[in-house]
């Protein structure tokens, strides 16, 4: 296992997360957030299949070594993961939800992490649970007796349901073609955000009407969740699930930075302080390692300049 790999490729997934604002909002003047999903996972499926079908990578996959089940699994987890977000952030504030959320995919990736693939619990992940808790929380706060709602609820399962859609992430390492887990995503995502179109009585034809920015953005976008969902497998078949998670809880940091830069908007005292906790949450476990590989690349240095 590539630990530096896996770290950095939920660090650039997280970085890219905290971009999706951006995106959102230019989409968001000429369609609803559903018809955008559908939009940019349609492109996304688009360059998927093109990639499968160009390399051929339904034939390379070692079906003996997948597990028919795990695979039926993977897919509806994702799926299901998408439907209780949506009905999250509908049914309650998104802070809120994204507080769940996290709460959900985090606990679940300790508890799978533990049990399945018998990684080990050191003083410095449990000090690294503590402060994205904390942090999440911050984000959150204020809670209030009508915090504990549907909504709420919701989000904790769709973040239980991606936690384990992550445990099966890493479980199939080598055995499938990654491009090929993406295209089963993005089939997923259509479908779920497609019956939402459907649900709210949406307009189907609003490509129709689309301006050519809503094309590019659109497009970008679905090139982005492709690398996504690459950099996500990628990401948990190199790295802890216990501690996969809360890397890409940096995604909030994120978000706030882009929101200054792009739309001048200035995060208040609490949501800096929770993104200060969430980035110590991320150091915490992990600075070790970043300064072991630091320290290493010195070492090549210093070595390649003496010869």
């Amino acid at each position: 296992m590539k630990k530096t790999l896996g770290f950095t490729s939920l660090f650039i997934a997280a970085v890219s997360f905290g971009s999706f604002g951006i995106w959102i909002r230019l989409l968001n003047r000429e369609m609803s957030i559903y018809q955008q999903l559908v939009l940019r996972n349609a492109f996304a499926f688009i360059i998927t299949i093109l990639i499968v079908l160009l390399t051929k990578q339904l034939k390379n996959i070692e079906w003996n070594k997948v597990k028919k089940p795990n695979l039926v699994f993977y897919t509806f987890l994702a799926l299901l993961a998408g439907i209780a977000y949506n009905f999250s952030i509908i049914n309650t504030k998104i802070a809120l939800a994204t507080f769940a959320f996290y709460l959900g995919t985090i606990l679940t990736g300790w508890v799978a992490g533990f049990l399945f693939y018998k990684e080990k619990l050191n003083a410095e992940k449990w000090l690294s649970l503590i402060f994205v808790l904390i942090g999440l929380g911050l984000f959150a706060y204020p809670f209030t007796n009508g915090s504990i709602n549907l909504g709420f609820i919701t989000g904790i399962v769709s973040g239980v349901l991606d936690g384990s859609a992550n445990g099966f992430r890493k479980n199939f390492a080598g055995k499938i073609s990654k491009s090929v887990l993406v295209l089963l995503t993005t089939i997923g995502s259509i479908l779920v955000n497609g019956l939402m179109i459907a649900y709210f009585h949406q307009s189907a034809n609003y490509v129709a009407t689309m301006s050519t920015t809503a094309w590019v953005v659109g497009a970008f976008f679905g090139c982005l969740v492709v690398i996504l969902s690459y950099l996500l497998l990628v990401g948990f078949q190199n790295f802890d699930l216990s501690s996969g998670s809360i890397v890409l809880s940096l995604e909030l940091l994120f978000a706030l930075i882009f929101g200054i830069l792009v739309f001048q908007e200035y995060p208040t005292g609490k949501e800096l302080l929770g993104g200060l906790f969430i980035l110590v949450a991320n150091i915490v476990p992990n600075l070790k390692m970043l300064l072991t590989n630091r320290f290493s690349k010195l070492l090549d240095k210093a070595g390649a300049s003496s010869r």
